[in-house]
C-alpha cells in the first residue's frame, strides 16, 4: 500500500517530504464521524491530507476487488496517466474532498477551517427575530447516504432564526456555516442541535429555531423501507422561541 501511495505522491508533491508527511498522517488520531478535525485540536497539512486520500483510495480499490468488481470495467477502471482516478479514487475524494478546504465533497466538513461567523454591534438595540433558508447537504452517518432537503417540495426546508442581544449576525454566514458542519456524518436530530449550539454561541444569544422539516433521507428512501415519501422533522428552539412560539412565522413551523 504504501508504495502505491507513494508512487502517486510523487506525480504531485515533491518525494524528499513524504516521509515527514506520511508520518503526519498516521499520527492523526481518529475522531468521531460528526466531528471537525480542527475541533478535535488537530491540524492536517495539504501533503498529509492527500496521502490521507491516497490511503482511502488504496483500500476502495480493495473494497470493490472484494465485492468481485471488474476493475477493468470502463465505468469503473482507474487510468492515471488520462487523469482517471476510477471509481474508487472518486468515492475517497468524495469522503475527503480534493484537498483540506474543498467544501464541495460529500465529508469535506471534516477537513475544513470553520468559516467566519461575523458578528456587528446591535448599535439599534433590535430585538427582532432574523430567519435564514438554507441549503442542507449532509451525510447520514449509518449508511454514508446523503440526507437533506427534497427540492421538488416545498415543505422541505431548513430555517434558523435567532433574536439578537448584543450583536447582529451576518446572514450569509449561516449559510456558510450550515454547509461547512453538515458535509460530515450526522443523525438529524444531533445536527440540527449542533447548529443551534453553535448560533448560540458565536452570535451570543440565548434565542435560538433551528428547523430541519420533511428532510430525505437517502438510506430510507433507496434501501431499507425503500419509501420515497418518507420524510423526518426535528427542531431546536430555545429561550424567547421556547416560551413564545408565535414568534415564529406559521410558515416556518413546518
Amino acid at each position: 500500500m504504501k508504495e502505491f501511495i507513494k508512487k502517486r505522491y510523487a506525480l504531485k508533491y515533491d518525494i524528499k517530504n513524504f516521509e515527514k508527511y506520511y508520518k503526519e498522517y498516521q499520527n492523526i488520531k481518529p475522531f468521531k464521524v460528526n466531528e471537525n478535525i480542527y475541533e478535535t485540536n488537530q491540524t492536517i497539512s495539504d501533503e498529509a491530507h492527500y496521502i490521507l486520500r491516497l490511503t482511502a483510495t488504496y483500500k476502495m480499490k480493495e473494497v470493490l476487488e472484494s465485492l468481485k468488481i471488474d476493475l477493468e470495467d470502463a465505468n469503473v477502471y482507474e487510468n492515471i496517466e488520462q487523469g482517471n482516478i476510477g471509481t474508487f479514487g472518486r468515492i475517497a475524494k468524495m469522503f475527503t474532498g480534493s484537498y483540506p478546504e474543498d467544501n464541495y465533497e460529500l465529508m469535506s466538513g471534516r477537513w475544513n477551517k470553520a468559516p467566519r461567523m461575523a458578528v456587528f454591534p446591535n448599535d439599534k438595540d433590535n430585538h427582532n427575530p432574523v430567519f435564514v433558508k438554507t441549503d442542507l447537504n449532509a451525510v447520514c452517518s449509518h449508511h454514508f447516504i446523503r440526507f437533506g432537503e427534497d427540492y421538488y417540495d416545498e415543505d422541505s426546508f431548513i430555517v434558523i432564526g435567532y433574536i439578537p442581544e448584543k450583536y447582529l449576525g451576518g446572514i450569509s454566514k449561516i449559510n456558510r456555516f450550515v454547509n461547512w458542519c453538515a458535509r460530515r456524518g450526522w443523525l438529524q436530530e444531533d445536527l440540527t442541535r449542533y447548529i443551534g449550539k453553535k448560533i448560540e454561541e458565536n452570535f451570543k444569544t440565548n434565542s435560538v429555531y433551528v428547523g430541519l422539516f420533511n428532510m430525505k433521507h437517502g438510506c430510507t428512501a433507496f434501501r431499507g423501507a425503500c419509501d420515497n415519501r418518507a420524510a423526518t422533522t426535528s427542531i431546536y428552539s430555545t429561550g424567547e422561541f421556547l416560551t413564545n412560539p408565535e414568534l415564529i412565522p406559521p410558515k416556518y413551523r413546518g
